[in-house]
């Protein structure tokens, strides 16, 4: 019959070669599958400090973890002492990662993954640590074992070197718009529509708007108003020229599917957009009424365009 020290002996080399290389190569399975998310937060902060990427820093954490999985498999004679290391320095990294954790006063559910971490290293860490009376087979020359610990070790940075990590993408950051401006049409009435500072964004509204009769509306595609205010005064064509100016979303504008069409309804319209970029403070609808050049009304509700254009439903008389 066996006697109790080589039971104790059998059962430490199985924790050594089996049960600590197992719990190593799960965590590098884990880590690579949730990739720089799965980072601990001492190694976030140490990598930030040293100026290293995040990905770099997961490759060195896989390769170490590899490494010590490799040689405890492979170097029979120093599997107990490499394991040993191995457990030490996952209980110490699970300890740092809960103090970083309660530090930055985070949720409860990201103490888990370190708590069970530290859990499996408290079971194993004493078993390692109690030495067996019975003799250890010798595993081949120390050489050999510092060949095997060396291989192992490249190894396993040459896998972690080529593993693809992956990499959570941060939401984009919305753009700020380049500049704020505020139009105000009313302010137009009886000034020329230059003074808008419209033709200073579209120079094509000076030549399309100097001479006659021209009705310039402010729309947005989205805008329902907009598109019931086309159908029922622009639809057709007029004894007038219309030139529909688009405004354009804010930068930072969370764009969702729209119910409505992406252009107006409009016969024989001239179309311009304002530039993208600013921020248009204007609430659209807006019918502006420019008559060679000079704004004579303007229609900031639905309500108000018929008053507008009620003396321009025929032409001008020549005489």
């Amino acid at each position: 019959m066996r006697s109790d020290g080589a039971v104790e002996s059998g059962a430490s080399r199985l924790l050594a070669r089996v049960a600590v290389p197992v719990v190593l190569i799960a965590l590098v399975a884990v880590e690579l599958r949730a990739g720089t998310a799965s980072l601990p937060r001492w190694l976030v902060g140490m990598s930030e400090r040293l100026d290293a990427e995040p990905a770099t820093a997961l490759r060195v954490l896989v390769a170490v973890q590899g490494a010590l999985a490799l040689a405890a498999i492979l170097i029979g004679r120093w599997a107990r002492g490499i394991s040993l290391v191995a457990v030490i320095l996952l209980a110490f990294a699970a300890i740092s990662e809960v103090s970083a954790l309660l530090g930055r006063g985070e949720e409860a559910w990201r103490f888990v993954p370190p708590a069970v971490v530290l859990a499996v290293s408290g079971l194993l860490l004493p078993s390692l640590l109690r030495r067996s009376a019975a003799a250890t087979v010798p595993g081949g020359s120390t050489a050999w074992r510092l060949l095997a610990l060396a291989g192992s070790a490249t190894l396993a940075v040459a896998i972690a070197a080529r593993v693809p990590v992956a990499t959570p993408v941060a939401p984009a950051t919305p753009k700020p718009p380049s500049e704020i401006v505020e139009l105000r049409p009313e302010e137009w009435i009886g000034r020329p529509l230059s003074e808008s500072g419209l033709p200073a964004r579209i120079p094509q509204l000076t030549p399309a708007t100097i001479e006659g009769r021209s009705v310039v509306v402010l729309h947005n595609p989205r805008c329902g108003l907009c598109h019931e205010l086309f159908a029922e005064w622009f639809s057709t064509p007029q004894p007038f020229r219309v030139i529909a100016l688009e405004i354009p979303p804010e930068p930072s504008a969370l764009l969702l599917e729209s119910e409505y069409p992406d252009e107006v309804a409009c016969a024989d319209c001239q179309r311009f957009t304002l530039p993208t970029g600013p921020m248009w403070l204007v609430q659209p609808p807006v019918v502006i009424l420019v008559e060679d050049g000079t704004v004579r009304c303007v229609a900031s509700a639905v309500d108000q365009v018929e008053a507008c254009l009620a003396a321009w439903s025929t032409p001008r008389d020549s005489g």
